[in-house]
């Protein structure tokens, strides 16, 4: 459950959830079916009402401290709510917030971030906050024992090839990822894999594609290299067998899925398969109908495919 904090009291045992500019926009699909997801799971996430663009990769080439101060804002937000704990279910999210949580940590800095912060409004951040990614999250705190436990319709007979992103465990000292205890392998991750598998799947571990970049970072600068890189997410999937990508970013899914007409004149229609998010999926596998997980959503169009299988 993704609730809004308002009037309840600091408890540490609840996360606060960091929305960010996708999840109330083109990944709305994502966040809804994360919602279905924690609810049948029992997690609950403290939504941060007053939150801002983390500013993803792109500000830092503006201005240091302005991308700095915008995902530290955020974090001041979760601090003032109480929470050490916080998850977002982006990539670029989770980079921000976890540079911005490294960059802290030098007292000079923090000091000169606060004073920003300051003149804005904005609570001062102390540095206290651990930023995780939604897909840690439901794989610690539910785990995947109690995922397979729950799982009402298997997704038997479904390929999926798990694509998590150039991000998701890159730069370890930012993302901790490999470093801090109950983290995901850095060059090896299978955090999905194992939470698809318990939902029943048939998940190829050995996609090489699962940690390339998406191209998102040249979408406006160089389409032609966003293209192929979004292509190669696509064809290895394809290569493999797959019947279905799954990821865990909406830049990553926005992206590819923006680039299928060009994908397709570039690369032909053989290549393309259709995308979702992780937790599309995992809500079907826990008893979500297709049009509960918004799968009809996704410009790929995964929802023909899953009907065509026998889920409603």
């Amino acid at each position: 459950m993704i609730d809004r904090a308002e009037g309840r009291g600091p408890s540490d045992a609840v996360p606060a959830y960091y929305p960010g500019c996708s999840m109330d926009g083109l990944g709305k699909a994502y966040e809804v079916s994360c919602q279905l997801v924690l609810d049948r799971l029992g997690l609950t996430m403290d939504r941060i009402v007053d939150y801002n663009c983390c500013g993803a990769t792109e500000v830092k080439n503006l201005s240091q401290d302005v991308s700095l101060a915008l995902p530290a804002r955020n974090l001041a937000a979760a601090r003032s709510m109480g929470r050490h704990e916080v998850i977002a279910a982006c990539n670029g999210c989770v980079y921000s917030l976890t540079r911005a949580n490294d960059a802290v940590a030098d007292e000079p800095t923090r000091t000169r971030i606060n004073s920003h912060l300051e003149r804005g409004g904005s609570p001062a951040y102390d540095g206290e906050a651990n930023v995780q990614h939604v897909l840690e999250f439901i794989h610690n705190r539910a785990g995947v024992a109690h995922v397979r436990a729950m799982v009402q319709r298997p997704l038997e007979g479904v390929k999926v090839a798990p694509y998590y992103g150039c991000l998701y465990s890159r730069p370890k000292r930012y993302t901790g990822v490999g470093t801090t205890p109950g983290t995901d392998n850095p060059e090896h991750p299978f955090f999905l894999d194992e939470l698809l598998e318990a939902c029943g799947a048939t998940v190829v571990r050995e996609y090489p594609a699962k940690t390339i970049c998406c191209g998102g970072g040249h979408a406006l600068s160089d389409l032609d290299v966003s293209v192929a890189f979004s292509a190669s997410v696509m064809n290895e999937a394809k290569r493999v067998g797959a019947d279905l990508v799954a990821t865990i970013c909406p830049l990553g899914q926005i992206n590819i899925e923006n680039n299928l007409d060009r994908i397709r004149q570039a690369y032909g229609e053989e290549v393309l398969v259709p995308v979702t998010y992780f937790t599309q999926l995992m809500a079907l596998a826990l008893g979500a109908s297709v049009r509960e997980a918004r799968l009809k959503d996704n410009f790929s169009r995964p929802d023909r495919f899953l009907r065509a299988r026998g889920f409603p």
